[in-house]
């Protein structure tokens, strides 16, 4: 044997002692899981309790009165209020009929429809 295998056979010992040791108390076993089992129902509770601290400041922190739709006075209003044709508005000083006075693009002399002539049926 080489001094690999030798240092693997010490190891494999040791473990294998560790491994076939006394049990432990289960008396100290049983106190250990019952600890454990008591923090998490601590844990549990801190968490529940967390949650209902938050929800309490949300629902402080919501508005407590209601807004008062304000309606519009439909007369007040009316008189206050002025209306102007668009053409009023962006043509102010010329003032001339777009739709008729606006020069042909095109001269067209064969074609079908006559515009004066009124509707094509």
């Amino acid at each position: 044997m080489n001094s690999d295998d030798q240092a693997l056979r010490a190891t494999l010992q040791k473990a294998q002692q560790q491994a076939d040791g006394s049990a432990p108390d289960f008396d100290r076993v049983f106190c250990g899981a019952e600890r454990r089992v008591r923090d998490r129902r601590r844990v549990r509770f801190a968490g529940a309790a967390a949650v209902a601290a938050i929800a309490l400041l949300a629902v402080g922190l919501l508005p407590t009165q209601k807004e008062e739709f304000t309606y519009v006075d439909v007369e007040a209003l009316v008189a206050t209020t002025y209306w102007s044709a668009p053409s009023d508005a962006l043509l102010p000083e010329h003032q001339f009929d777009i739709y008729r006075e606006i020069p042909q693009i095109f001269e067209s002399t064969g074609v079908s429809t006559d515009t004066g002539a009124g509707a094509l049926l």
